[in-house]
């Protein structure tokens, strides 16, 4: 073989400027359709984690209310008003809002409470939605030294007081009570506040009655509560609002 052949082998050996193009093209379609993919499922997989904190957050609160409403407590025998259980509702922005820093409604009741630390079984428990997103639960339990106890769900000398997170990033709180509002009807009519030591219906829409059909004065324990809560996500992407109906008699 001549000299001049050997070169032109050697020559045609290699990649033409062309199929390096093509080459470099396809390898780049690839590497972006791999990477598009790639992203894809790390933004499934972060979607997937900010719902599944949201839904524990809300799944917390709301099986803890669940347990501790029904299990409010109704004493008004004494002839001291001061010294009866209590089941207080109170509308956002409303005149008897109880807690400093609170932005939405409120819920407090006494109950007794599993794992009580104090001396006497009934404690106040109470739900609300401080300035910072946080939800908590006001605790106080007693451990016998004063009697009878005066339930007003701010911090008692007598008790044992604290205010607990039970979720974050919580951006709106909302109760709704149920309540029969006529003689053998049921209990669908509703209001945003309530009081069981006061006569906040007073006929207006109606009475509360309970089974037995006789009107409730003061309006005593509401037959169920409507619970709204609306979480978001830590970055605020992403809201969920969670309703849960909790019977109470």
């Amino acid at each position: 073989m001549s000299r001049t052949g050997k070169n032109l082998k050697a020559c045609r050996a290699g990649l033409t400027l062309v199929e390096i193009l093509v080459v470099s093209v396809i390898f780049s379609i690839v590497v972006l359709s791999l990477f598009t993919v790639f992203r894809g499922a790390l933004d499934s997989w972060r979607k997937s984690e900010t719902l599944l904190d949201i839904y524990q957050n809300a799944r917390f609160a709301l099986e803890l209310m669940r347990k501790e409403i029904p299990s409010a407590v109704l004493y008004q025998k004494s002839d001291n008003t001061g010294y009866w259980t209590k089941f207080q509702g109170n509308d956002k922005g409303g005149t008897y809002i109880i807690k400093s820093g609170s932005v939405a409604d409120e819920l407090f009741l006494v109950a007794p409470v599993e794992d009580n630390p104090g001396m006497q079984d009934l404690c106040e428990i109470g739900y609300w939605l401080r300035d910072d997103n946080c939800l908590m639960r006001h605790f106080e339990y007693f451990n016998g030294s004063t009697v009878p106890v005066v339930y007003d769900f701010s911090n008692n000398s007598s008790g044992t007081f604290s205010d607990d997170i039970i979720a974050r990033n919580v951006t709106d709180l909302q109760f709704t009570y149920y309540y029969k509002s006529a003689v053998g009807g049921l209990p669908a009519t509703t209001v945003s506040e309530w009081n069981s030591g006061l006569d906040l219906l007073d006929g207006s829409p109606s009475q509360n009655y309970d089974d037995g059909n006789n009107a409730k004065v003061p309006d005593g324990l509401p037959n169920a509560v409507a619970v709204s809560i609306t979480i978001q996500s830590r970055d605020g992407s992403q809201k969920r609002t969670f309703t849960d109906f909790i019977r109470v008699q």
